[in-house]
């Protein structure tokens, strides 16, 4: 422990400077998108706030299995007003893609439209088929 001690203090400022980051890095993940719900969280959320569950994956990946109830769109018709994304901005939205990248930068995009609750499936389509969880074909 007294190595540990003597380290920081004679790296105190590589130290503090990688702390920073650290900080700003989880600063800027958290403005990015929505809330990262897990697999449980977004079968409650489904089952229990009647969701527009969009999934932002390509059409032949959507039509080899998605969630059940999920529309299948493209990121570029996330847009207020768009006639296939019919959500308000105080409805509950979650976006799906095939890793959770996708959506946390479409997520981020609804917020700065002034959509309030935008929930994104963390870990996308790999975390869900990974967990178990059910597919249906389209």
């Amino acid at each position: 422990m007294d190595k540990f001690f003597t380290f920081l203090n004679d790296n105190f400022l590589a130290v503090l400077l990688l702390l920073s980051l650290i900080l700003i890095l989880v600063m800027y993940e958290k403005r990015k998108g929505g809330t990262k719900v897990d697999t449980g969280e977004m079968t409650r959320l489904i089952n229990k706030e009647n969701p527009f569950v969009y999934d932002l994956r390509g059409a032949a990946e959507f039509n080899a299995g998605s969630i059940a109830g999920a529309i299948n769109l493209q990121p570029s018709n996330l847009v207020k007003g768009d006639a296939l994304f019919k959500a308000s901005e105080s409805d509950c939205v979650i976006l799906i893609c095939k890793t959770g990248t996708t959506s946390a930068k479409s997520a981020g995009e609804l917020k700065k439209q002034g959509f309030t609750n935008i929930n994104v499936l963390s870990g996308g389509m790999m975390n869900w088929t990974q967990s178990g969880m059910p597919l249906v074909k389209n």
